[in-house]
């Protein structure tokens, strides 16, 4: 076993994403239906260079999404079933719409009460602004590198196009960055909870979570 080495990448934090053939021109000629409200303050932007959201948190409920829901849904299980290997059923819990005018971006946050969160991008182009990952480890030791990997890399951006759908961890911490085009960034934005039972029937912590319509 001399000059045997091995190197494990553990634990790994999955960023899902595929570009769906839908007409997203279609869905942001819908949009001038819905109200907006800028998503909120910032510690070192003023709200007006904060993207704005739709006031509705359940735009997938309209019935002119239909079908747009159905083939996000089928989409996620691909995710959730041939690559997470679940068995357990998931719910739509909240979706709305973001937009951004050009300087307008989003702080760092994540989304509290769900699983996984996603993003479909409608209108947007190489400047409109990428969205970055953060996982904002409590490391013991903020070393400099030569470059950066997946080993000792912290932040990745994904720069996004007309309908990329991306699935992730909702813990994990993202934002916007700040749209540099001329065009307005749409995207639809959505979180996930696993319906049904958690755990193992004979497990203590087991729990039956069933999600309101």
């Amino acid at each position: 076993m001399s000059g045997y080495t091995f190197l494990y990448n553990a634990f790994s934090t999955p960023i899902y994403g595929k570009v769906l053939n839908i007409d997203t021109k279609k869905i942001v000629s819908q949009l001038q239906k819905y109200d907006f409200h800028n998503a909120g303050f910032d510690d070192f932007l003023d709200v007006k260079e904060i993207a704005a959201v739709s006031n509705s948190l359940n735009v997938l409920n309209d019935k002119k999404f239909k079908d747009l829901k159905k083939v996000l849904m089928n989409e996620f299980y691909l995710f959730t079933e041939e690559h997470m290997r679940y068995i357990n059923e998931f719910k739509i819990t909240t979706s709305w719409f973001t937009k951004s005018i050009k300087g307008q971006s989003s702080n760092w946050h994540n989304h509290n009460n769900s699983m996984y969160s996603a993003v479909l991008y409608l209108q947007t182009d190489e400047n409109s602004g990428a969205i970055s990952f953060n996982k904002y480890e409590n490391k013991r030791f903020d070393l400099e590198v030569q470059d950066f990997n997946i080993l000792n890399g912290t932040e990745w951006k994904i720069t996004p196009g007309n309908g990329l759908f991306l699935i992730f961890p909702s813990e994990i911490y993202h934002k916007t960055q700040e749209n540099k085009s001329d065009i307005v960034r749409h995207s639809l934005a959505l979180n996930f909870l696993p319906t049904g039972l958690l755990g193992h029937t004979s497990a203590d912590s087991r729990a039956k979570i069933n999600v309101e319509k």
